[in-house]
C-alpha cells in the first residue's frame, strides 16, 4: 500500500518476525476455481482505528483454513468482510468467484456460518428452524426434511426436534447453530469457535462431520482458541495480530518455527552443571541424570550445551522436545511489542547466539557435543512462496 494510503498512526508492517520465516507474499495463485477466498491488501478502518492493516489471504478449495489470533486481532472483522456484510476501506476481497461486497448475497447463499451470535428463531422448534434454513438454501420440502434428519442424527439432536431454542442449554443451542450451517451442504463453511460449549463427544462428532464435508469439496474457514483443535483439523494456519498477518504455514511448519524450545539434556553430572551454569528459571530436573532446558529457539541449544560441558557435565544425549501449535502460537504473538519491534527474550529463556537453524534429527552424543552442536546449525531456507496446500481428496 502506498504510504499516503496508510493512517499515520499505523506504521507499515515489519518485514518479518524474529525467529520465524517471513510471511510469504501471495503469488498469482491457483487457476480460477481452485481458490475459494482471496484477499489482497485488505484494510478496514473504524473511525480513527485501523482494525485490518494490509491482510493478504488465499484459501484453496477443499481445505480447512485456520485463522488464529488473540482477541482484538481482527478475526471477526475479516469474517464480516468475507460475508459481504461490510466493505473494506481498501484492498480487494473475492469469495467463491464473486467480488465483495457487491456479490455478498450470492456468497451468503452458498456459505454456512456459525458466528458468536446465532440468530436462532426462539419461537420456532428446532425442526422448523432447520427446515427454514434448508429452504433458504434452495432445498425443496422433501429434500429439506431428509437433510435435517441426517444432520440432527449426526449431531445428536434427533430427540430435540420439537423443542424450542429458548428452552435449550448453551451447548445444545451451539449444536443447533452448527446443524443450521450444515443443512444446505455449503461450498464454504465459516466457523467462529464452532465447538464452544460442546461436550467432548459432540465436539468430536462435529469435527468428523466437518472433515467429511471437506472430503466432499467443502472449504472451511475456521477460527478457534482451541489450538489443539486447529492442529488436528487445519491444512494451513494463518496467525494475525493487530490486524496484520504475522505467520502463515502448515501447522507442522509453524511448530518447527517456534521461537521458544524445550530441550532434554542427559548426561553424568548434568544436574550439578545446570545448577552452576544456568539461571534457575530456565531449567528443571526430569530425572537423576537429565534436565529440561528452555531456550530461545533451537539456535540457543549450542550455548546451553557449551555452558554445561564447561561446568563439568559429560553429556550423552541432547534432544529438542516436539513442539505444539499452541507453543508456536504463543511464541508468535509474543514476538513483537506493540506489533512493531521484536520482543526481548523473556526471563525464562536462554538467548540464542548467532544465526542458523539446526538440521532435522534427534539427539547428539558424547565428547565434543558442544562443538558438534555449534556445527550442527545450518541456514534455514527462507520462505519465498505461499504454503503448498493441496485439497483433500475423497
Amino acid at each position: 500500500m502506498p504510504p499516503s494510503d496508510r493512517s499515520p498512526s499505523h506504521p507499515p508492517p515489519s518485514p518479518g518476525v524474529t525467529g520465524h520465516a517471513p510471511v510469504p507474499r501471495l503469488s498469482k495463485g491457483p487457476p480460477d476455481g481452485d481458490e475459494v477466498v482471496r484477499c489482497e491488501g485488505l484494510t478496514r478502518d473504524f473511525g480513527t482505528t485501523r482494525a485490518l492493516d494490509g491482510i493478504d489471504l488465499a484459501v484453496p478449495r477443499g481445505t480447512v483454513f485456520g485463522f488464529l489470533g488473540p482477541n482484538g486481532a481482527g478475526k471477526t472483522t475479516t469474517i464480516r468482510l468475507l460475508l459481504g456484510l461490510i466493505a473494506p476501506t481498501s484492498g480487494t476481497v473475492r469469495v467463491l468467484g464473486r467480488e465483495l461486497p457487491a456479490g455478498g448475497a450470492s456468497v451468503r447463499r452458498r456459505t454456512g456460518t456459525v458466528l458468536e451470535h446465532h440468530g436462532l428463531y426462539e419461537g420456532l422448534s428446532v425442526r422448523a428452524n432447520l427446515e427454514f434454513a434448508a429452504a433458504a438454501y434452495g432445498l425443496d420440502r422433501a429434500a429439506a426434511r431428509a437433510r435435517v434428519e441426517q444432520v440432527v442424527e449426526e449431531l445428536g439432536l434427533a430427540h430435540r426436534l420439537d423443542e424450542r431454542p429458548q428452552h435449550l442449554s448453551r451447548g445444545i443451542r451451539q449444536r443447533m447453530a452448527v446443524a443450521r450451517a450444515l443443512v444446505g451442504r455449503p461450498e464454504l463453511l465459516v466457523l467462529d469457535e464452532p465447538t464452544n460449549g460442546l461436550d467432548a463427544a459432540a465436539a468430536a462428532g462435529l469435527r468428523r462431520e466437518i472433515l467429511d464435508l471437506v472430503s466432499g469439496g467443502t472449504t472451511v474457514f475456521l477460527t478457534t482458541h482451541l489450538l489443539a483443535e486447529a492442529e488436528r483439523m487445519c491444512d494451513v494456519v494463518t496467525v494475525v495480530k493487530d490486524g496484520r498477518v504475522i505467520a502463515s504455514d502448515a501447522p507442522a511448519e509453524l511448530r518447527r518455527g517456534a521461537r521458544v524450545t524445550r530441550v532434554r539434556v542427559e548426561g553424568r553430572g548434568v544436574l550439578e552443571a545446570a545448577a552452576a551454569a544456568l539461571p534457575r528459571p530456565t531449567w528443571s530436573a526430569i530425572g537423576g541424570e537429565a534436565v529440561a532446558v528452555t531456550v530461545d529457539g533451537l539456535d540457543g541449544v549450542a550455548p546451553v550445551v557449551g555452558a554445561l560441558v564447561r561446568a563439568g557435565a559429560a553429556l550423552h544425549r541432547v534432544e529438542p522436545e516436539n513442539q505444539t501449535l499452541e507453543a508456536a502460537f504463543l511464541s508468535l504473538i509474543s514476538d513483537t511489542v506493540d506489533g512493531d519491534e521484536p520482543a526481548p527474550p523473556g526471563p525464562s529463556t536462554i538467548p540464542a547466539r548467532g544465526g542458523g537453524w539446526p538440521a532435522e534429527g534427534g539427539g547428539a552424543s558424547s565428547a565434543g557435543v558442544a562443538e558438534g552442536l555449534a556445527g550442527w546449525a545450518g541456514e534455514r531456507p527462507a520462505a519465498t512462496a505461499a504454503p503448498d496446500v493441496k485439497p483433500r481428496t475423497p
